[in-house]
Order: C-alpha cells, then structure tokens, then sequence
C-alpha cells in the first residue's frame, strides 16, 4: 500500500477553512468525473498551500511534484511540509493535524542553484511521497542536471502549480507536457497574463479577495494615493562610461522595466520618496498603536538595486528600520534579512524588495505595502499588495482587534500610474472605490531639486551636465539591539519550536489528537505545576 492511500482515510479535512474544503471537493470531483487540468482562482490569504498540500494528500497515488516560480514561494512550501516547523500544515493547523496518526510524507526540496539536482539520482527521487521544486530546475530535459531528464513520465501522478498565472511560460508546457499523464492543479489569485497568452485549465472552483475579508481570512484594505503638483519625478541613469540619461515620468520608467537598465535608476528628486516616507510612518504608529504587541512591517518595492539603497536609506532617517533584498546578494544574506524582518524578536521594520517578495511571500504582520515603482499588469500588482492581506491570528489581538477591524494600507504616489489597478481591483472584488483616501497635495511644497545647484565648482558641460542624487543628512537613532522584550519573545519562538518537535510524534499515534495550540496550553501548564 502505498503512503498516499494509507494515510487518504485518515485525512482531517474539517480542520481546513470552509473555501478550502469546497476547493478540494470541487477538485475532487473534476477529477472524479475525468478531468485532467483544474484551476482554483483563490485570493491571496486565502490558504492556496494548505490546499495544495491537501490534494495531494487526498489525490496523488504513487507521488506529488510541487512547481513554484521562485525561491520564496518554494520556501513557503517546504515550512508547510516541514513538520518541524510549528505552522506547517502537517500538524499545525489552528484545527488541529491535517493528519492526524500518520507520519509525515518523505519530501524533498531541489533548487538548481544548490546543486542538489546533480547528485541525486532517479532512485532517490523515487523514495519519495512529494518532490518540491521550483521552474528554474526543470530545465529542457536534455541535461543531467535537469529535473524533467532524471523522471520518466510516469514517476509522477499529480502535478500542483503555485501562482499558475505564468504557466503559459514554455517551462510549464515542457513541464505538461513530459508528465502528460498526470492530473494537475494550477492555483493563483490572479489568471490575468500581461503577455496575453492563454491558460489551459478548467477552473472548479473562485474564491474572491472579498468574500476572504467577509469570512475573516483577509484585512481590509485602505488606499493612500498621493497626488503631488504637475510637476514628475525625475530620475537619471548613470553610465559606466559616465553618461547620464534623464527620464522624467512614468511612461518613460516603463519603458525601461524590460531594458536592463533598472539596475542603475535612482531619483533625482527625493522629495516623493520623502512624502510617501513621511506618510508610511504615520501609518506606521497608527498600526503600532492599534495592534499592539504585534509588531506591524512594512513592505517596499523598489526599481532597481541604487533606488532601494535611496529608499532604505530614507526610511531609516524617518525612524523606521529598514533593509533591503535584491537576486544579486547571496541566499545566505538574503535569509539573514528575512529572518530579522520575520522574526518577532527580529529589529527590522521594513524591507525593500526588488520583484522577489511580490508572490508568495507570506507574513501577516505586514500591514503597510507601499509601491516605489510602476506595474505593467493588473496581476504583478495584485501579488505585490497581496503580500500584507492576510489576516493577523494572534491570540493577543483575537478579541481586541478581530480581522474585520485590521487593515493593510496601500500607498503609491500617482505618477506610477497605479491607479487603473485600484479601479480592477475594485471591480473584480465589488469595493466601493469612495473607500479611497486621498494625501492633500497642499504638502507637496518642495521643487524637484537639481543637485549641482548645491555643489560648488560644478560646471555645465556641453549639453550632457552630470546630475547627482540628492540625500539629505538623517538624524541618529539609538536603539538597544537586544532588549528585553526581544529577548523574551526569541526565548519563547524557541519554545514553540521544541514543543511543535514533541507534538509531531504525538499526532502521528492519536487518532483525534488535539490541536497544536491547545497542546502548547497544556504544556504551558504542566510546566507552571
């Protein structure tokens, strides 16, 4: 008998959401009837892995492969397989165990850049239940190295596909196409292709972002648009060679997102990042203030790798702590930001992030999400705002603050012509767009600034001056590194961790164990006595 049809009785469903089960049911019964390619469109915040992880549980026969677009929504993943962790689905759900008195399926975790994919053999895939990978490893097939060149069609039964609105891409067909065979889920809160290209599936089952806030799984949102003068933004790119081009605008910037050039974009002007900087900290006390002790984050997007540099650096003078991530630093570094951005002991603030946090990511915390770029599709945007919908399950906050009264706010600034968006977001969602506020423009006092004006000695050269980014001197913030607070809060993470390793075991041989949570109460109070 193989592990899948051991453990599908045993299978705890009701300790999924409502929309889950009637995912999985819709699912199920597609495949019931012959289908072969579903879709759930499902809102961010909804619970697409717990699904995910749910079909396979409940559907595979012989084995599982899980395809993400990136390292992060792959990371996601592997913690809801990780029965260690004390969210993984496995065990972990506020319900109780998904399955209850069973082991944990074997899972392995391949990414191309580890190199693990070269050493491992067929037969080691084969020892299997569920193999997690992200579509970088699936190559063509024709090298060693590829995934799809070490299985055969046949090694794999159910295919699952996070964030599926890509899956036009040709890795994906390859993907269909040498697993021919296999019954696939494709899963995302959008379908919406900025390329055009249709999406093969059958979609069994919609789950809008507004009946996730109606049922409580998601927060409210709250739209802070600033509307500056007629002046733009102003940017510059500087060359190696030391030319400087200007691009003033909007359309401009768009035009660059697929030039290669955003590497070296930075404002001329800081004066927007500094007005949106001053809001997001409002908005940031007033967060603070409402959910205390939750610690509310805030997520920034960037257009290049000199942009983010301006915006930390703007947020950190504002009193908000702040780093960034970019593809270029390593994933050790990477995962050291993340961990103290995550982390309720950790001292970060804020984050800004270049396209690699914007699907997938998920953190609850974070309450402010605030776009220093434009998005050339409904979807992109979509996924980035999507990363601070879920709603806040902390014990602390459950009765003082439920998820009808939290909130994530969005800010932009118009230039980015994000507002086309919010008009899709609300029509695809039924929000009542007077639901907008506003940032008075009467604040935007300072003129674009032309920083050779302040530099003494700069002279105008034959039509192409040299322009340089304006950063005005930050104030000193003290801050203690490792307060009480902080160490308190790391010490009790930790206990979490150990507690959730001994009540895996204790899952695994109960029939109807109780739930996590009320396994830590009790714990907590064998230890008091």
């Amino acid at each position: 008998m193989t592990y899948f049809a051991s453990t599908r009785p045993k299978l705890g469903l009701s300790t999924l959401r409502p929309c889950q089960q009637e995912a999985f049911w819709a699912v199920g019964d597609y495949f019931a009837k012959g289908g072969r390619n579903a879709a759930c469109v499902m809102s961010v915040g909804a619970g697409k892995t717990a699904l995910g992880i749910a079909v396979a549980l409940g559907m595979a026969e012989r084995r599982a492969l899980f395809v993400t677009p990136g390292n992060v929504i792959r990371g996601t993943f592997a913690r809801a397989l990780d029965a260690n962790e004390p969210k993984n689905v496995l065990y972990g759900l506020p319900s109780g165990p998904l399955i209850p008195g069973c082991p944990p399926p074997r899972t392995r975790v391949l990414d191309r850049d580890s190199g693990a994919i070269r050493s491992l053999t067929r037969e080691d895939l084969l020892e299997t239940e569920i193999i997690l990978t992200n579509f970088h490893s699936l190559g063509m097939g024709t090298d060693p190295d590829d995934l799809l060149s070490k299985l055969r069609p046949d090694d794999i039964d159910l295919v699952v596909v996070d964030e599926a609105h890509i899956a036009a891409a040709d890795s994906y067909k390859r993907l269909f196409a040498h697993f021919a065979g296999a019954k696939t889920l494709l899963m995302s809160a959008c379908f919406a292709r900025v390329d055009g290209k249709p999406i093969e599936a059958d979609v069994v089952y919609r789950y809008r972002l507004l009946d996730s806030i109606v049922d409580g799984h998601a927060k409210n949102l709250r739209v802070v648009r600033f509307a500056p003068d007629p002046v733009q933004a102003i940017y510059e790119i500087r060359y190696a060679d030391g030319l400087v081009e200007e691009v003033k605008g909007r359309d401009a910037v768009l035009e660059l997102i697929d030039e290669g050039k955003l590497s070296r974009i930075v404002a001329r002007s800081t004066e927007p990042i500094r007005q949106m900087m001053r809001t997001v900290r409002r908005l940031l006390d007033e967060q603070r203030a409402l959910l205390h002790p939750v610690r509310p984050r805030v997520l920034f997007s960037a257009l290049g790798e000199r942009h983010s540099e301006q915006i930390a650096e703007i947020a950190n003078e504002h009193g908000i702590a702040t780093d960034r991530v970019h593809h270029s630093m390593t994933e050790s570094r990477i995962a050291g930001i993340l961990k103290r951005f995550e982390s309720d002991a950790g001292d970060l603030d804020a984050v800004v992030q270049l396209k690699m946090l914007g699907q997938g990511y998920d953190l609850p915390a974070i309450t402010i999400v605030c776009a220093f770029r434009p998005y050339g599709s409904f979807g992109e945007f979509y996924q980035f705002i999507g990363r601070g919908i879920r709603a806040i399950q902390h014990p602390a906050l459950l009765d003082r603050v439920p998820s009808h009264r939290q909130r994530l706010d969005v800010c932009f600034h118009s230039d980015l012509g994000l507002d086309e968006h919010i008009a899709t977001l609300y029509a695809e969602n039924d929000m009542d767009p007077a639901g907008v506020q506003h940032v008075p423009s009467d604040s935007w006092t300072q003129p674009v600034v032309d920083a050779r004006a302040a530099e003494p000695g700069t002279a105008d050269t034959a039509g192409r001056p040299e322009m340089f980014v304006v950063f005005e001197p930050g104030s000193t913030i003290e801050r203690v590194v490792y307060n009480e607070q902080r160490v308190e809060t790391q010490a009790a993470e930790r206990r979490r961790h150990a507690l959730m390793q001994r009540y895996q075991h204790y899952a695994q041989t109960q029939a109807n164990p109780m739930s996590f949570e009320e396994f830590v109460r009790v714990a907590e109070v064998l230890f008091r006595d």
